[in-house]
């Protein structure tokens, strides 16, 4: 039998991270449609990273009774543990995979 809790309290991360990369293909199948496939994937990317950051903001705003949006709640240093370590592996893993795309895109010509 799985231990979900265990699981969510060691790696939600990497739920997060796997959450993004299918939000990424959703959003990059989309965009194929009206952009050549190199952008189109770069903007999936892109707008998983903005999603996630925008839902951990979101999540600190309701955390410490802020009403949303406030500017305030930009001020990721302030963000809990749990806020910080599903936005930053989620975003740093979203940002690698742009990076890597794009490079691999250029040496092909």
């Amino acid at each position: 039998m799985i231990d979900w809790t265990y699981i969510q309290a060691n790696f939600d991360w990497l739920g997060h991270i796997v959450e993004a990369l299918c939000i990424a293909a959703v959003v990059g199948l989309f965009f194929c449609l009206v952009f050549e496939r190199r952008v189109a994937v770069l903007m999936g990317l892109a707008f998983a990273a903005g999603h996630f950051h925008g839902r951990e903001k979101r999540d600190y705003e309701v955390s410490v009774h802020m009403a949303p949006p406030h500017l305030e709640a930009y001020k990721m240093w302030r963000w809990s543990f749990d806020q910080m370590t599903d936005f930053w592996p989620t975003a740093i893993v979203l940002f690698l995979l742009a990076v890597l795309f794009y490079r691999w895109q250029r040496r092909r010509g």
